[in-house]
Protein backbone atom coordinates (compact mmCIF):
# COMPACT_ATOMS: atom_id res chain seq x y z
CA UNK A 1 0.00 0.00 0.00
CA UNK A 2 0.75 3.60 -0.83
CA UNK A 3 -0.25 7.33 -0.06
CA UNK A 4 -0.27 8.94 -3.24
CA UNK A 5 -1.72 12.26 -2.30
CA UNK A 6 -3.32 13.94 0.46
CA UNK A 7 -4.81 17.18 0.86
CA UNK A 8 -5.76 18.65 4.54
CA UNK A 9 -7.84 21.76 4.93
CA UNK A 10 -8.11 23.93 8.59
CA UNK A 11 -6.38 20.68 10.40
CA UNK A 12 -4.20 21.52 13.21
CA UNK A 13 -2.03 24.78 12.05
CA UNK A 14 -2.58 24.04 8.44
CA UNK A 15 -5.09 26.40 6.16
CA UNK A 16 -4.47 23.96 3.23
CA UNK A 17 -1.46 21.80 2.73
CA UNK A 18 -1.44 19.23 -0.32
CA UNK A 19 1.42 16.40 0.20
CA UNK A 20 2.57 13.53 -2.16
CA UNK A 21 5.25 11.38 -0.78
CA UNK A 22 7.66 9.40 -3.00
CA UNK A 23 7.33 5.39 -3.03
CA UNK A 24 10.01 4.93 -0.84
CA UNK A 25 11.23 7.26 2.26
CA UNK A 26 10.33 10.56 2.17
CA UNK A 27 11.64 12.89 5.08
CA UNK A 28 9.53 15.77 6.43
CA UNK A 29 11.81 17.98 7.88
CA UNK A 30 11.48 21.77 9.66
CA UNK A 31 11.50 23.69 12.57
CA UNK A 32 9.54 22.17 15.35
CA UNK A 33 5.88 23.25 15.27
CA UNK A 34 5.62 24.24 11.94
CA UNK A 35 2.98 20.78 11.62
CA UNK A 36 5.09 17.92 10.70
CA UNK A 37 3.50 15.49 13.03
CA UNK A 38 -0.05 17.07 11.93
CA UNK A 39 0.55 15.58 8.29
CA UNK A 40 0.87 11.83 9.83
CA UNK A 41 -1.73 12.33 11.71
CA UNK A 42 -4.00 12.92 8.90
CA UNK A 43 -2.70 10.11 6.87
CA UNK A 44 -3.09 7.94 9.95
CA UNK A 45 -6.73 9.13 10.21
CA UNK A 46 -7.52 8.16 6.74
CA UNK A 47 -5.75 4.47 7.47
CA UNK A 48 -6.91 4.08 10.81
CA UNK A 49 -9.98 6.41 11.38
CA UNK A 50 -8.68 8.50 13.92
CA UNK A 51 -5.14 10.68 14.66
CA UNK A 52 -2.48 8.52 16.42
CA UNK A 53 -2.14 11.25 19.80
CA UNK A 54 -5.34 9.61 20.91
CA UNK A 55 -7.05 13.59 20.76
CA UNK A 56 -10.68 13.97 20.39
CA UNK A 57 -11.20 15.07 17.08
CA UNK A 58 -12.37 18.31 17.91
CA UNK A 59 -8.83 19.19 18.78
CA UNK A 60 -7.74 18.61 14.91
CA UNK A 61 -10.06 21.73 13.98
CA UNK A 62 -8.00 25.05 13.18
CA UNK A 63 -9.20 27.78 15.86
CA UNK A 64 -11.61 29.23 14.58
CA UNK A 65 -13.05 26.98 11.72
CA UNK A 66 -15.90 25.13 11.18
CA UNK A 67 -14.60 22.50 9.47
CA UNK A 68 -11.62 20.47 9.02
CA UNK A 69 -10.97 17.74 6.04
CA UNK A 70 -8.99 15.30 4.75
CA UNK A 71 -8.87 13.93 1.26
CA UNK A 72 -6.57 11.28 -0.14
CA UNK A 73 -5.61 8.22 -2.86
CA UNK A 74 -4.13 5.26 -1.85
CA UNK A 75 -2.99 2.15 -4.56
CA UNK A 76 -3.10 -0.99 -3.26
CA UNK A 77 0.22 -3.77 -4.44
CA UNK A 78 -1.80 -4.86 -6.67
CA UNK A 79 -2.93 -1.63 -8.54
CA UNK A 80 -6.13 -1.28 -6.97
CA UNK A 81 -6.99 2.50 -6.39
CA UNK A 82 -8.39 3.83 -2.98
CA UNK A 83 -10.08 7.22 -1.88
CA UNK A 84 -10.60 8.42 1.68
CA UNK A 85 -12.27 11.58 2.78
CA UNK A 86 -12.51 13.06 6.05
CA UNK A 87 -14.50 15.49 7.79
CA UNK A 88 -15.55 17.08 10.69
CA UNK A 89 -18.03 19.64 12.52
CA UNK A 90 -18.91 20.19 15.93
CA UNK A 91 -22.61 19.73 14.61
CA UNK A 92 -22.40 16.95 12.45
CA UNK A 93 -19.40 15.10 13.89
CA UNK A 94 -16.88 12.83 11.80
CA UNK A 95 -17.48 11.78 8.40
CA UNK A 96 -15.40 9.18 6.35
CA UNK A 97 -16.06 8.09 2.80
CA UNK A 98 -14.35 5.18 1.08
CA UNK A 99 -14.32 5.59 -2.92
CA UNK A 100 -17.15 7.75 -2.52
CA UNK A 101 -19.29 5.94 -0.17
CA UNK A 102 -20.05 6.85 3.62
CA UNK A 103 -18.98 4.36 6.27
CA UNK A 104 -22.06 3.43 8.46
CA UNK A 105 -19.17 1.98 10.80
CA UNK A 106 -15.57 3.05 11.11
CA UNK A 107 -14.58 -0.12 12.42
CA UNK A 108 -15.66 -1.58 8.87
CA UNK A 109 -12.69 0.45 7.12
CA UNK A 110 -9.45 -0.99 10.04
CA UNK A 111 -7.35 -3.09 7.95
CA UNK A 112 -8.17 -1.83 4.26
CA UNK A 113 -4.92 0.56 4.56
CA UNK A 114 -2.17 -1.22 6.82
CA UNK A 115 0.13 1.36 8.61
CA UNK A 116 2.84 1.24 11.24
CA UNK A 117 3.71 4.54 13.06
CA UNK A 118 6.35 5.54 15.86
CA UNK A 119 5.87 8.72 17.62
CA UNK A 120 7.85 9.67 20.87
CA UNK A 121 4.54 9.68 23.19
CA UNK A 122 5.02 5.93 22.09
CA UNK A 123 7.54 5.59 24.82
CA UNK A 124 3.95 4.52 27.06
CA UNK A 125 3.86 0.73 25.34
CA UNK A 126 7.33 0.35 27.18
CA UNK A 127 6.87 2.40 30.50
CA UNK A 128 3.17 3.02 30.65
CA UNK A 129 0.62 1.42 31.98
CA UNK A 130 -0.68 -1.95 31.04
CA UNK A 131 -3.85 -0.38 28.99
CA UNK A 132 -1.08 1.01 26.06
CA UNK A 133 0.49 -2.30 25.49
CA UNK A 134 -2.85 -4.13 24.85
CA UNK A 135 -3.45 -1.00 22.70
CA UNK A 136 -0.19 -2.12 20.76
CA UNK A 137 -2.08 -5.34 20.56
CA UNK A 138 -5.32 -4.44 19.89
CA UNK A 139 -4.12 -2.34 17.21
CA UNK A 140 -1.68 -4.42 15.43
CA UNK A 141 -4.51 -7.46 15.67
CA UNK A 142 -7.13 -5.75 14.32
CA UNK A 143 -5.49 -4.74 10.80
CA UNK A 144 -5.65 -8.56 9.77
CA UNK A 145 -8.21 -10.08 11.87
CA UNK A 146 -11.78 -8.60 11.27
CA UNK A 147 -13.22 -11.40 13.57
CA UNK A 148 -10.59 -10.14 16.22
CA UNK A 149 -11.96 -6.44 15.95
CA UNK A 150 -15.67 -7.82 16.34
CA UNK A 151 -14.80 -9.86 18.73
CA UNK A 152 -12.93 -6.92 20.83
CA UNK A 153 -16.01 -5.01 20.28
CA UNK A 154 -18.48 -7.31 21.65
CA UNK A 155 -16.30 -7.89 24.91
CA UNK A 156 -17.03 -4.18 25.96
CA UNK A 157 -19.98 -4.29 25.25
CA UNK A 158 -20.52 -7.42 27.73
CA UNK A 159 -18.05 -5.93 30.10
CA UNK A 160 -19.78 -2.70 30.10
CA UNK A 161 -23.58 -4.68 30.75
CA UNK A 162 -21.40 -6.61 33.26
CA UNK A 163 -20.04 -4.05 35.57
CA UNK A 164 -23.34 -2.12 35.07
CA UNK A 165 -24.91 -5.11 36.88
CA UNK A 166 -22.47 -4.81 39.87
CA UNK A 167 -23.67 -1.25 40.26
CA UNK A 168 -27.14 -2.07 40.31
CA UNK A 169 -29.77 -2.08 43.52
CA UNK A 170 -31.38 -5.05 41.49
CA UNK A 171 -33.02 -8.18 44.20
CA UNK A 172 -29.67 -10.84 44.81
CA UNK A 173 -31.54 -13.68 43.06
CA UNK A 174 -31.91 -11.49 40.15
CA UNK A 175 -28.13 -10.42 40.20
CA UNK A 176 -27.37 -13.80 40.60
CA UNK A 177 -29.08 -15.11 37.35
CA UNK A 178 -28.53 -12.12 34.99
CA UNK A 179 -24.59 -12.67 35.95
CA UNK A 180 -24.53 -16.16 35.03
CA UNK A 181 -25.35 -15.65 31.59
CA UNK A 182 -23.51 -12.27 31.06
CA UNK A 183 -20.37 -14.22 32.49
CA UNK A 184 -21.12 -17.22 30.06
CA UNK A 185 -21.25 -14.48 27.46
CA UNK A 186 -18.28 -12.77 28.51
CA UNK A 187 -15.86 -15.64 28.95
CA UNK A 188 -16.77 -17.10 25.59
CA UNK A 189 -15.46 -14.19 23.86
CA UNK A 190 -12.94 -13.72 26.17
CA UNK A 191 -11.49 -17.06 25.20
CA UNK A 192 -10.93 -15.95 21.48
CA UNK A 193 -9.51 -13.25 22.23
CA UNK A 194 -6.57 -14.67 24.60
CA UNK A 195 -5.90 -17.26 21.46
CA UNK A 196 -5.88 -14.72 19.01
CA UNK A 197 -3.28 -12.41 21.62
CA UNK A 198 -1.50 -15.84 22.20
CA UNK A 199 -0.76 -16.39 18.78
CA UNK A 200 0.28 -13.22 17.56
CA UNK A 201 2.90 -12.49 20.53
CA UNK A 202 4.63 -16.50 19.51
CA UNK A 203 5.08 -15.16 16.00
CA UNK A 204 5.65 -11.54 17.04
CA UNK A 205 8.13 -12.65 19.16
CA UNK A 206 10.37 -15.00 16.63
CA UNK A 207 10.22 -12.25 14.20
CA UNK A 208 11.28 -9.46 16.44
CA UNK A 209 14.30 -11.76 17.16
CA UNK A 210 15.50 -11.00 13.90
CA UNK A 211 14.67 -7.53 13.13
CA UNK A 212 16.69 -7.00 16.72
CA UNK A 213 20.08 -7.87 15.18
CA UNK A 214 20.82 -3.95 13.27
CA UNK A 215 20.88 -3.12 17.14
CA UNK A 216 25.02 -2.66 17.49
CA UNK A 217 24.52 -4.26 21.11
CA UNK A 218 23.28 -7.55 20.10
CA UNK A 219 21.48 -8.15 22.89
CA UNK A 220 18.33 -10.51 22.77
CA UNK A 221 15.00 -9.45 23.12
CA UNK A 222 11.71 -11.04 24.53
CA UNK A 223 8.33 -10.57 25.31
CA UNK A 224 6.12 -12.44 28.14
CA UNK A 225 2.50 -12.08 27.14
CA UNK A 226 0.37 -12.09 30.88
CA UNK A 227 -3.13 -12.96 30.47
CA UNK A 228 -5.34 -13.01 33.25
CA UNK A 229 -5.86 -16.98 33.43
CA UNK A 230 -3.20 -17.09 36.78
CA UNK A 231 -0.11 -18.79 34.82
CA UNK A 232 1.53 -16.15 32.39
CA UNK A 233 3.69 -18.57 30.39
CA UNK A 234 1.75 -21.78 30.23
CA UNK A 235 -0.04 -21.59 26.38
CA UNK A 236 -3.57 -23.24 26.50
CA UNK A 237 -6.00 -24.81 23.73
CA UNK A 238 -9.28 -23.27 23.30
CA UNK A 239 -11.37 -25.46 26.07
CA UNK A 240 -8.32 -24.96 28.30
CA UNK A 241 -8.90 -21.81 28.28
CA UNK A 242 -12.81 -21.60 28.42
CA UNK A 243 -12.79 -23.93 31.78
CA UNK A 244 -9.85 -21.72 33.40
CA UNK A 245 -11.77 -18.43 32.73
CA UNK A 246 -15.29 -20.40 33.88
CA UNK A 247 -13.49 -21.34 37.04
CA UNK A 248 -11.78 -18.52 37.17
CA UNK A 249 -14.79 -16.44 37.82
CA UNK A 250 -16.48 -18.49 40.16
CA UNK A 251 -13.73 -17.90 42.14
CA UNK A 252 -13.95 -14.43 41.86
CA UNK A 253 -17.43 -13.92 42.15
CA UNK A 254 -18.32 -13.15 45.60
CA UNK A 255 -15.34 -10.85 45.65
CA UNK A 256 -16.55 -8.97 41.93
CA UNK A 257 -19.64 -8.56 43.63
CA UNK A 258 -18.43 -6.73 46.36
CA UNK A 259 -16.02 -4.44 44.75
CA UNK A 260 -18.71 -4.06 41.86
CA UNK A 261 -16.41 -4.60 39.18
CA UNK A 262 -14.60 -7.72 36.71
CA UNK A 263 -11.61 -8.67 38.08
CA UNK A 264 -10.24 -10.74 35.60
CA UNK A 265 -10.73 -11.07 31.14
CA UNK A 266 -8.49 -9.54 28.61
CA UNK A 267 -9.19 -6.29 29.65
CA UNK A 268 -6.39 -6.90 32.54
CA UNK A 269 -3.94 -8.77 30.37
CA UNK A 270 -0.43 -7.23 29.80
CA UNK A 271 2.76 -7.41 28.53
CA UNK A 272 6.23 -7.35 29.72
CA UNK A 273 9.58 -6.79 27.64
CA UNK A 274 12.78 -8.47 27.79
CA UNK A 275 16.28 -7.76 26.88
CA UNK A 276 19.11 -10.82 27.88
CA UNK A 277 16.42 -11.95 30.73
CA UNK A 278 16.20 -8.79 32.00
CA UNK A 279 13.10 -6.42 32.70
CA UNK A 280 13.53 -3.50 30.15
CA UNK A 281 11.43 -1.41 32.52
CA UNK A 282 13.44 -1.75 35.38
CA UNK A 283 17.10 -2.05 33.77
CA UNK A 284 17.42 -1.03 30.21
CA UNK A 285 18.18 2.82 29.28
CA UNK A 286 15.95 5.39 27.63
CA UNK A 287 18.16 5.00 24.42
CA UNK A 288 17.53 0.85 25.12
CA UNK A 289 13.78 1.27 25.80
CA UNK A 290 13.70 3.73 22.19
CA UNK A 291 15.56 1.23 20.33
CA UNK A 292 13.41 -2.17 21.21
CA UNK A 293 10.09 0.28 21.11
CA UNK A 294 11.65 1.24 16.94
CA UNK A 295 12.77 -2.52 16.72
CA UNK A 296 9.13 -3.68 17.68
CA UNK A 297 7.58 -1.40 15.04
CA UNK A 298 9.92 -2.60 12.09
CA UNK A 299 8.68 -6.37 13.44
CA UNK A 300 5.23 -5.16 13.09
CA UNK A 301 5.88 -3.72 9.63
CA UNK A 302 7.06 -7.10 8.82
CA UNK A 303 4.18 -8.77 10.27
CA UNK A 304 1.28 -7.12 8.61
CA UNK A 305 2.94 -7.96 5.34
CA UNK A 306 3.04 -11.22 6.15
CA UNK A 307 -0.36 -12.25 7.68
CA UNK A 308 -2.40 -9.35 5.14
CA UNK A 309 -0.13 -10.05 2.04
CA UNK A 310 0.03 -6.10 1.92
CA UNK A 311 2.87 -3.92 2.49
CA UNK A 312 1.86 -1.51 5.46
CA UNK A 313 2.44 2.61 5.05
CA UNK A 314 5.25 3.32 7.78
CA UNK A 315 4.62 6.92 9.93
CA UNK A 316 7.80 7.24 11.85
CA UNK A 317 7.41 10.96 14.06
CA UNK A 318 10.59 12.73 15.19
CA UNK A 319 12.50 8.85 14.92
CA UNK A 320 15.98 9.86 15.22
CA UNK A 321 16.26 12.73 17.97
CA UNK A 322 17.72 9.97 20.11
CA UNK A 323 19.50 8.02 17.94
CA UNK A 324 23.05 8.25 16.98
CA UNK A 325 24.05 8.82 13.20
CA UNK A 326 25.26 5.02 13.05
CA UNK A 327 21.61 3.36 13.87
CA UNK A 328 19.97 6.51 11.96
CA UNK A 329 21.96 5.79 8.66
CA UNK A 330 21.15 1.57 9.45
CA UNK A 331 17.94 2.45 10.01
CA UNK A 332 17.17 4.43 6.99
CA UNK A 333 18.85 1.58 5.14
CA UNK A 334 17.01 -0.64 6.16
CA UNK A 335 13.42 0.96 5.82
CA UNK A 336 14.31 2.11 2.00
CA UNK A 337 13.41 -2.14 1.55
CA UNK A 338 10.16 -1.61 3.29
CA UNK A 339 7.89 0.07 1.18
CA UNK A 340 6.63 3.68 1.69
CA UNK A 341 8.02 5.14 4.62
CA UNK A 342 7.25 8.46 5.70
CA UNK A 343 9.79 10.36 8.32
CA UNK A 344 9.66 13.99 10.33
CA UNK A 345 12.24 15.28 11.80
CA UNK A 346 13.94 19.22 12.25
CA UNK A 347 17.09 18.83 8.95
CA UNK A 348 17.53 16.48 6.19
CA UNK A 349 17.98 12.91 6.95
CA UNK A 350 21.08 11.59 4.79
CA UNK A 351 20.43 8.45 2.42
CA UNK A 352 20.32 7.33 -0.69
CA UNK A 353 16.91 7.42 -3.14
CA UNK A 354 14.89 9.76 -0.76
CA UNK A 355 12.44 12.53 -1.34
CA UNK A 356 12.61 15.69 0.98
CA UNK A 357 10.04 17.77 1.52
CA UNK A 358 10.23 21.17 3.29
CA UNK A 359 7.46 22.16 5.27
CA UNK A 360 9.16 25.72 6.25
CA UNK A 361 8.96 26.28 2.34
CA UNK A 362 5.83 25.58 1.77
CA UNK A 363 4.52 27.41 4.41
Amino acid sequence: MRLDSISIANFRNHRLLDFEPGHSVTNIYGRNGSGKTSILEAIHYCALTKGFSGNHDREYLMFGEELFTIRSSFTSDQGIATRVSVAWTPKKEKRILVNEQELQTFSSHIGTIPCVTFTPREMVIINGAPAERRRFMDTAICQYDRKYLSDLLLYRRILQQRNALFSSENDPRFLDAALDVLTDQLVAVATDIVLARQRFIDRFVAMLGDVYRWIPEGSEPSISYQNSLGQYEKHYEREAIHQVFGERFETLKTQEIQRRQTLAGPHRDDLQFFLDGREIRKYASQGQQRAFLVAMKMTLQNYLYETSGETPITLLDDLFSELDDIVSGIMIETLSMKGQVIITSTAKKGGNGIRYFSIDDYK
